[in-house]
């Protein structure tokens, strides 16, 4: 019998580590890690160059623009097709913004506990990429 621990393993070459990790952690796909530091990046200048703009609608702009969707079907709630970029985009504005659960919410017209298991599935692996302390 196996075990969920023991999945097919992709070997990422931009982190040099194998994901999924075995302690329950999500997938990461490999294009993933390119797309976090690409939103970094987008997101810090942005961040510089206007100060004023609330970080959480940068990072959503910017997840949007990475992924290549818009911040509408971002914010749509029943559109499936984009639900694990949506995922992806709220952890990722955890990570770089340190808001709160519910200013993310709000910046994604989504209820907070969304985030919090968006957050749960796709923060730590963003953290790992991005080489954020936990």
């Amino acid at each position: 019998m196996t075990h969920s621990c023991f999945p097919v393993i992709e070997y990422d070459v931009d982190l040099q580590v194998a994901w999924p990790p075995c302690h329950g952690g999500s997938t990461l796909a490999v294009s993933d890690g390119a797309r976090y530091r690409k939103m970094l990046d987008d997101f810090n200048a942005i961040s510089a160059a206007r100060p004023y703009l609330n970080h959480c609608t940068i990072a959503c702009a910017v997840g949007a623009q990475v992924f290549g969707t818009t911040v509408q079907d971002l914010r749509t709630r029943p559109n499936r097709d984009v639900l694990a970029t949506r995922q992806k985009v709220m952890a990722f504005t955890k990570v770089v913004t340190g808001a709160s659960y519910h200013q993310i919410a709000r910046s994604f017209d989504i209820d907070h506990s969304a985030v919090i298991r968006a957050c749960a599935r796709h923060e730590l692996s963003i953290r790992l990429v991005l080489g954020k302390t936990v």
